[in-house]
């Protein structure tokens, strides 16, 4: 709904101004002085300290990492289901290029109780740089005390120059 307006009257030719009632501006002005006080916090009776304190718990303690290392004869040894390393478990090894052929020969001889599945893998890096130029791995089942020759003929056909041959084996399921 609108305002209601008066005119004000003033001199010839003059622009037309409006005057709003006082009715109009004390009702605003009780309005805003009504606004102004809500929400407002009012203070309380009761005070409260503005800090806490909290004592040290005695139960916190500082974690000190351990030095242990497992003894190796724990972890080469042949166990029955204990950690077995298969690192000594290949032996006499020759990895050699003819001509531009490379082959790999070793003994593997499995020293544990049990059974495993040993894998034997053979790899050519370039002696610059250390990055892979060829590699061979074969799976080898082997009886508990047994031994059998390992042979990977022609794995990779290159130069000799630059390169050279690494081999390991690893249990598989360990």
């Amino acid at each position: 709904m609108p305002m209601p307006r008066r005119a004000v009257s003033g001199h010839p030719g003059a622009p037309r101004a409006y005057a709003v009632p006082t009715v109009a501006l004390a009702v605003c002005a009780s309005l805003v002085l009504a606004l102004a006080g809500c929400g407002q916090p009012t203070p309380s009776a009761d005070t409260v300290a503005p800090t806490v304190s909290v004592p040290v718990q005695p139960t916190i303690t500082a974690d000190t990492p351990s030095d242990d290392v497992p003894d190796p004869a724990d972890t080469t040894a042949p166990s029955d289901g204990g950690l077995f390393d298969a690192a000594s478990s290949l032996t006499s090894t020759s990895c050699t290029a003819k001509g531009e052929s490379w082959s790999f020969t070793g003994t593997l001889t499995n020293a544990d109780s049990e059974e495993h599945t040993f894998t034997v893998a053979v790899f050519l890096v370039k002696t610059s740089d250390g990055s892979d130029v060829a590699g061979k791995e074969v799976d080898i089942k082997l009886a508990a005390g047994a031994a059998t020759p390992v042979s990977i003929k022609n794995f990779h056909t290159g130069p000799s120059a630059g390169v050279e041959c690494l081999s390991g084996v690893t249990v598989k399921g360990l």
